[in-house]
């Protein structure tokens, strides 16, 4: 690499970086600091959650850990060598990374309704609680829905049975999630790290389309 490259190699990890810090604690950004203010004071009020916790740690868990990354890009650009710590470091953070697209994938968020995957994420199941509440408060017993352009009615019974099993399995997925970070950052070695097979473990999705006659 010249001296140019060289150059506009470390502008271009230094602009990440500051984005990436940026990210942590900027007032619009959606993994700020911000929303982990809101997530306690609603906590402090008893109030629940006004976004999904879990979630949004590992978002910002992942931008720590590209920072880290960075950091030591930037040194050895600058002719220092990483000790082994620190390559074993970055192969964690790169396996974490790996976990982290697999967790938000359709791998492991989607379940199965008139044929169609599908998801209901922590802010999409709240809205539809919220609309669940209101057309009961309202003396309804149905509820019709639309997602992907397609309509859905079900009885309020079973809107509220599909939005607790989709808690519990998103619950079990989180589960293992941690789990399998928690096991790549107990690892010792480099080659460990890379075979990590982070894709095991979840439960089996949901299929809505036989769901309730297996009740």
């Amino acid at each position: 690499m010249n001296e140019d490259q060289n150059f506009d190699l470390k502008n271009a990890l230094r602009a990440e970086r500051a984005q990436l810090m940026s990210s942590l604690s900027a007032d619009t950004s959606p993994i700020g600091g911000w929303k982990v203010t809101e997530i306690y004071e609603a906590r402090m009020r008893g109030e629940a959650d006004p976004y999904d916790f879990e979630q949004l740690a590992t978002q910002r868990q992942a931008a720590r850990n590209r920072i880290n990354v960075i950091d030591i890009e930037l040194a050895k650009l600058d002719g220092i060598t990483p000790t082994p710590e620190q390559l074993l470091d970055i192969a964690k953070a790169e396996k974490q990374t790996e976990i982290t697209e697999n967790d938000n994938s359709a791998n492991v968020n989607s379940f199965i309704i008139g044929g169609v995957p599908m998801w209901l994420g922590f802010e999409q199941r709240s809205r539809l609680k919220a609309s669940l509440e209101a057309i009961e408060d309202a003396g309804g017993t149905e509820m019709t829905k639309s997602f992907g352009g397609i309509e859905y009615t079900f009885s309020c019974d079973q809107w509220q049975a599909m939005i607790n099993a989709v808690e519990n399995y998103a619950g079990a997925c989180q589960t293992v999630t941690e789990g399998h970070r928690q096991a790549v950052q107990a690892l010792r070695t480099i080659s460990d790290v890379q075979n990590y097979d982070h894709t095991t473990g979840y439960p089996p999705k949901i299929n809505f389309d036989t769901y309730f006659s297996a009740q």
